[in-house]
């Protein structure tokens, strides 16, 4: 169904119901029953570590919503809309999970998680259904990319086209996979920002040889955007995009404005760094490619904002 159908569709609810014109239209309230999480360590509340932590060779893998340690210093971003919405989450996403089948934290010493990617996942969500519809008034959130980059060469252009198009083939048919469940609502995250930050959009046009990584996923991002917007005007679901990057290079040049310590770059300044003695909650990196809770819970009031979230 493409925008105008939508609207159409849209319009004629309203007037079926009245009260429902006050909800249309950008910026109107929407009414979500329960989250659904699919993707990387961005919205894996435990998962995967708590698998790295028991038995990951004996053939089983840890249940979906299992809480544990996180690519954070605390709570993600998941933990933080289902509190502040009251809405209870189904987490599937695995930390390390490609956009395909696979999982780049699943090597020989960790087999069971090898099969944990985005597509994994949702083989995995649609068997839960076992063969119900999706619950249409849920919000789906697909995230996963970053890692399909992650062993690529940065200085290759076609090595990183190659990657990105695997990711947008593979989150197409996720979503596409999603609304053909049923899902109504569906949000696709961006790469986040990594720590050297670029302004390039190619990786090949970055001069700085540490800001490559950031500018390949700069690209991956507009390509990620665009196949959304394609998504939203193909489907009947309502597609939309999050993005992460931007909203962390918001946190990243505001920092002192959202209460935390002027950005720095340097692995000195990760949460993780060994002998580290500023407050995490007042810092930006958790790692080379992660944020703290405290960016996550930031990232959570503009993701309630720009949806106009109720329960």
């Amino acid at each position: 169904m493409n925008r105008l159908m939508k609207r159409v569709a849209a319009l004629a609810l309203c007037g079926a119901m009245l009260s429902a014109c006050a909800t249309t239209g950008p910026g109107a309230q929407r009414e979500v029953s329960q989250l659904v999480f699919i993707g990387d360590s961005n919205l894996d509340i435990g998962r995967a570590m708590t698998e790295r932590e028991g038995n990951p060779k004996d053939g089983k893998l840890v249940p979906p919503n299992t809480i544990g340690k996180r690519y954070s210093n605390a709570e993600v971003l998941p933990e933080f809309l289902s509190s502040r919405l009251g809405l209870t989450q189904v987490n599937y996403a695995w930390g390390g999970a490609t956009s395909g089948t696979t999982n780049i934290v699943g090597g020989a010493d960790m087999p069971d998680m090898r099969e944990t990617g985005l597509l994994a996942q949702m083989v995995e969500f649609e068997a839960a259904l076992a063969g119900k519809p999706a619950d249409a008034r849920a919000l789906y959130m697909v995230m996963a990319g970053s890692n399909d980059l992650a062993s690529v060469d940065k200085a290759d252009q076609a090595a990183i086209d190659k990657a990105i198009a695997g990711v947008l083939a593979n989150l197409r048919a996720s979503v596409t996979k999603l609304d053909a469940l049923g899902a109504e609502f569906i949000v696709v995250g961006t790469r986040t920002p990594r720590p050297i930050v670029s302004d390039h959009d190619r990786a090949t046009e970055e001069p700085n040889a540490d800001a490559k990584n950031d500018a390949a996923g700069r690209q991956l991002n507009i390509a990620i955007r665009k196949l959304v917007a394609d998504l939203d005007k193909e489907l009947s679901a309502d597609v939309e995009v999050f993005d992460f990057y931007d909203g962390i290079r918001d946190v990243i040049a505001h920092a002192e404005g959202y209460g935390l310590v002027p950005y720095s770059a340097d692995p000195a300044a990760y949460c993780t760094a060994k002998g580290q003695t500023t407050d995490c909650n007042r810092l930006i990196n958790y790692d080379n490619a992660h944020k703290t809770t405290a960016v996550h819970a930031i990232l959570a009031d503009k993701f309630i904002k720009q949806f106009g979230l109720t329960k």
